[in-house]
């Protein structure tokens, strides 16, 4: 019996032994547990600025790359509208050099107009006279 005794007491020591380093154990545990949730938000924060601060870099060379496009679109723009003026420009020159030619061309067709008409009329006279006279000759016979 004293060995009973003895045992159970050993046994007893035993399981609260055991149960001390079962409560170490899950005190450890928790502390471990705390440990990771502290470790877990210090992450979420610094993923969260990490993601802030990409975010902002990514939306300023956005903004860099749009502002290079159009930039270049207007220089091309320009590009296009002074050639345009340039090709305006010429192709006004060209019309009016045509216009002149043709100002001269008519001109010239219509220079002598007046002294034209003179000498049909005056031609007609002479044919008129020429007659008369051969019809003057023919009945004067």
């Amino acid at each position: 019996m004293v060995c009973d005794h003895f045992l159970s007491a050993v046994l007893a020591d035993r399981q609260a032994e055991a149960h001390t380093a079962d409560k170490k154990l899950i005190s450890e545990l928790k502390q471990s547990v705390e440990l990771l949730k502290n470790s877990n938000e210090l992450l979420q924060d610094a993923i969260s600025g990490e993601i802030g601060s990409l975010k902002d870099e990514v939306k300023e060379n956005t903004v860099q790359e749009v502002r290079k496009a159009l930039q270049a679109n207007i220089e091309a723009i320009q590009r296009a509208t002074k050639l345009l003026e340039k090709q305006s420009d010429t192709l006004t020159s060209v019309m009016k050099q045509k216009i002149r030619e043709l100002e001269e061309s008519k001109n010239s067709f219509f220079r002598y107009e007046g002294l034209k008409l003179y000498l049909f009329w005056g031609g007609m006279v002479c044919n008129i006279l020429v007659f008369l006279m051969l019809l003057y000759g023919m009945l004067g016979k």
